[in-house]
């Protein structure tokens, strides 16, 4: 990806986790003129912060030469950091690569919406899954483990018996006009690859660890406030 006189490298760099280590994702953009390349990982142990970065650099180590940037982010984590105030452990890494670049941080309202799709993205990168499957002698009054019995099983919470997923899909819905399966869709469109069919599944004949609820449509607060469940 090449930069000149009259442009920039365009970077978005999106994260999601929390303030204490746990499951995170990263997502980056990378545009240049009509050029697009997006990034996405994960880890099962880190936090928001350290996502940031993450996104941060491996956008800029993925640029073959040295160019003029525009960094987009919501992360003060990002920000303190290029600016030399946080001692996070990706520092060093993080110097290293923009050392090679020309790079400004900017803040533009119109880079929200890109932004908020891209954290969309990292939440998906996330390791997930539910807790694996009890011990074997930990069985239900069918002689199965419970994890594994469609009959005993619980429900996570927030998740109903009924939901939808694609056949390429790695999350389980409970929405079949869920916006994050939507929108993965239209993705998938723009990108000019295959989509696939909306289906319809039971909770009972997933199998545990294989789909992850969908963080927007499955939890309490969606079906209290779609009155089901």
């Amino acid at each position: 990806m090449a930069s000149d006189e009259a442009g920039a490298v365009r970077i978005y760099a999106a994260r999601k986790g929390g303030d204490t280590p746990g499951p995170g994702g990263w997502s980056a953009l990378l545009a240049y003129g009509g050029h697009r390349k997006t990034l996405t990982g994960g880890s099962p142990d880190t936090t928001a912060g350290s996502m940031a970065l993450t996104a941060a650099i491996e956008a800029l180590e993925s640029l073959k030469r040295p160019v003029r940037v525009h960094l987009y982010s919501d992360s003060d984590h990002l920000r303190a950091a290029l600016e030399g105030r946080s001692s996070d452990a990706l520092l060093p890494r993080l110097r290293a690569c923009a050392a090679r670049h020309e790079i400004s941080w900017r803040e533009d309202p119109a880079a929200r919406a890109q932004l908020a799709e891209l954290a969309g993205l990292a939440a998906a990168a996330r390791p997930t899954g539910r807790p694996p499957a009890p011990p074997e002698d930990d069985e239900c009054r069918h002689g199965m483990t419970k994890a594994y019995c469609a009959d005993c099983r619980q429900l996570d919470a927030g998740v109903l018996r009924t939901g939808y997923r694609t056949a390429g899909g790695s999350a389980y819905h409970n929405d079949a006009d869920c916006y994050w399966l939507r929108r993965g869709q239209q993705r998938q469109e723009r990108m000019g690859r295959n989509t696939h069919e909306i289906v319809r599944i039971a909770w009972a004949s997933v199998l545990p660890g294989e789909l992850a609820p969908c963080e927007h449509c499955c939890t309490p607060e969606w079906l209290q406030r779609n009155r089901r469940g």
